[in-house]
């Protein structure tokens, strides 16, 4: 029997069980990636871990690149609006917005909660017995 690996929402966070699939499912689910990767080969590609956290890296490095270049930019515009006013607040509200965009960036990269683990807060916090262990 094949096992695939399912976060489960527990009390132990990070808790990873494995989870057995009938050979059904298994065989259900085999049928639908391979019905994905003949239909679609350029959006099963993108479905693959690897594709997934390389993207997911290159936006890291990319509002990480963003917050410092902001950052750069806005003070240099403050050093620079004593001399050369236009330049200098240019500079600040360039940086400014190099800036709202990095902290955009980074909250959209933030792991989100999974809709399951909403539903077991929302059940414990109305006295229902949620507890998956």
């Amino acid at each position: 029997m094949p096992w695939k690996v399912h976060p489960v929402p527990a009390a132990g966070a990070g808790r990873i069980v494995k989870m057995p699939l009938s050979r059904y499912e298994q065989r259900v689910l085999d049928e639908i990636e391979t019905g994905i990767k003949a239909d679609y080969p350029a959006f099963a590609a993108k479905l693959n871990l690897e594709t997934a956290d390389l993207y997911r890296r290159r936006q890291t490095v990319l509002a990480h690149g963003c917050l410092w270049l902001g950052l750069f930019m806005t003070l240099t515009g403050f050093g620079l609006v004593h001399d050369v006013l236009a330049t200098g607040v240019l500079l600040i509200l360039y940086g400014a917005g190099t800036l709202i965009f990095a902290l955009v960036r980074m909250l959209q990269l933030r792991p989100s909660e999974s809709v399951g683990q909403q539903r077991i807060r929302r059940s414990r916090g109305r006295g229902g017995a949620a507890d998956l262990d």
